[in-house]
């Protein structure tokens, strides 16, 4: 699910949040909740509500009589059994089904755990922070949700909340190596979280004219505009000499990157980097991205001025440069699902599918990157000319995926591939023809429908004359 900020958000959602909240500065908890329940019902996309909506059904809760509770709990064990099931067909509809029960007894861990069950599959990982974080307020010794709730975080952006909690839990288990590696990696994240504006309410209102409107926006990441990246990089500029400071560094280097200035980037990222003194995967991508887009830049100019042999050279050298940071960082981060799998796509890429099928197996086990290594090990089957486990790792990929975008359509391509290598012609057209009507020219999925679907129709005339 794509989230949404209020400016992109129908106008009624802003205006009910407001009314909601002057509700709840006078104490009237029960009325907000009636304001925002339909409001995030209809619209799920929009973090700020869950976030809102939980404080005030908290609230509310404690004023609430024993059997106003109960009520609520009665109608969950309803409830809930649908809304799980109904997580498996339309995420989004569960999400919403989950609501009506939390808004009559928001201590209610049934729907909440149904709750991130369905906003997992509907990849809105502010649903299940706001589920899960409920738990954690209303039973603080319960330490089942905290590893849960910090993956969470770290997928919504919150960084530096999900460090809190993995230093919370290394506190409570200090011998576990295993909490301590993931407070490692979860240290590095939350030094790379972006200083930016709150997506909605009081911040976004500050804006006080155009260019910080502009500003706001591009670092809410809405726009990538040369001249606009050139604003913030002055008004960067301005904010260092005042204040020379890691997170203004920061955000002056990802201008930088929008501007095309990738030297300058480079060097910016390389200052934080010896600022911060850790290791921090992120920002080595970053540095890494910045580096690489330099030498294609000059590899780019050497074509243009017939420098063919340069050009090979400095676009080898480029290669080297990422397969080496990717190969590090992977080192250094073990448990990092996401470097791993970096690690995984660089080994596909160069051709050593037996070590990238060795990685995609093992963190397929993560379930945020499951889906992608999934696909994965669909190719690699492919390759090793294994029809059915392509079939089957691609299959099990598109079970989870509820939208046609493009991991979807990559998914459905791959399998076309696998099912013609098992021969399959019909079944291979049906993920085709799903494919063309996202995308019309998708690789090369028309010369593929070509080749087939006459073949098709003449083995079908031909059965016919046989009858």
């Amino acid at each position: 699910m794509e989230r949404k900020t209020f400016s992109k958000a129908k106008i009624y959602v802003r205006e009910s949040y407001n009314r909601a909240g002057k509700l709840a500065e006078k104490g009237d908890y029960a009325a907000a909740v009636e304001i925002l329940l339909p409001v995030i019902k209809a619209n799920p996309e929009v973090p700020q509500l869950f976030e809102r909506i939980r404080e005030y059904e908290i609230a509310w809760h404690k004023k609430k009589s024993f059997f106003a509770k109960l009520g609520g709990l009665i109608v969950s064990l309803f409830i809930a059994p649908v809304a799980a099931v109904m997580a498996l067909i339309n995420p989004v509809t569960a999400m919403a089904m989950c609501e009506g029960p939390l808004a009559m007894c928001v201590d209610n861990p049934l729907i909440l755990w149904t709750l991130v069950l369905a906003s997992n599959f509907a990849d809105a990982p502010w649903g299940t922070v706001s589920a899960l974080n409920t738990i954690r307020i209303l039973h603080p010794s319960n330490s089942v949700v905290l590893k849960p709730l910090a993956e969470a975080m770290q997928r919504n952006n919150q960084a530096g909340e999900a460090l809190r909690i993995h230093q919370k839990m290394v506190a409570a288990s200090p011998n576990d190596i295993a909490a301590k590696e993931e407070m490692r990696s979860a240290m590095a994240l939350a030094t790379l979280e972006r200083g930016r504006w709150e997506e909605g309410g009081t911040t976004q209102d500050k804006a006080k004219d155009s260019g910080d409107a502009v500003i706001q926006q591009m670092l809410e990441g809405t726009i990538h505009d040369a001249a606009q990246a050139e604003m913030l990089i002055k008004k960067f500029n301005a904010d260092l000499a005042k204040n020379d400071s890691v997170d203004i560094r920061r955000k002056l280097a990802d201008a930088y990157m929008v501007a095309a200035r990738y030297e300058d980037a480079f060097r910016e990222y390389e200052t934080v980097a010896r600022k911060l003194g850790v290791d921090d995967p992120v920002l080595d991508k970053q540095m890494e991205k910045a580096h690489c887009s330099s030498l294609e830049d000059q590899a780019q100019r050497a074509e243009s001025a017939g420098n063919s042999e340069q050009a090979a050279a400095l676009r080898a050298e480029a290669a080297q440069y990422r397969a080496d940071h990717i190969y590090n960082r992977a080192m250094k981060f073990p448990n990092d699902a996401q470097l791993q799998f970096d690690l995984g796509e660089l080994y596909f890429e160069i051709g050593e599918i037996e070590q990238a099928k060795e990685i995609f197996t093992k963190t397929s086990d993560f379930a945020q990157k499951r889906r992608a290594c999934m696909v994965y090990l669909g190719r690699c089957a492919i390759h090793f000319n294994d029809s059915a486990l392509a079939i089957d790792h691609l299959q099990s990929a598109i079970k989870e995926m509820y939208r046609m975008d493009k991991y979807k359509r990559e998914a459905l391509y791959y399998l076309g591939n696998a099912f013609e290598l098992a021969g399959n012609t019909a079944e291979a057209v049906d993920c085709y023809t799903k494919v063309k009507a996202s995308m019309e020219n998708y690789r090369d999925v028309p010369q593929r429908l070509a080749q087939l679907v006459p073949a098709e129709s003449s083995d079908t005339t031909e059965a016919e004359q046989a009858q």
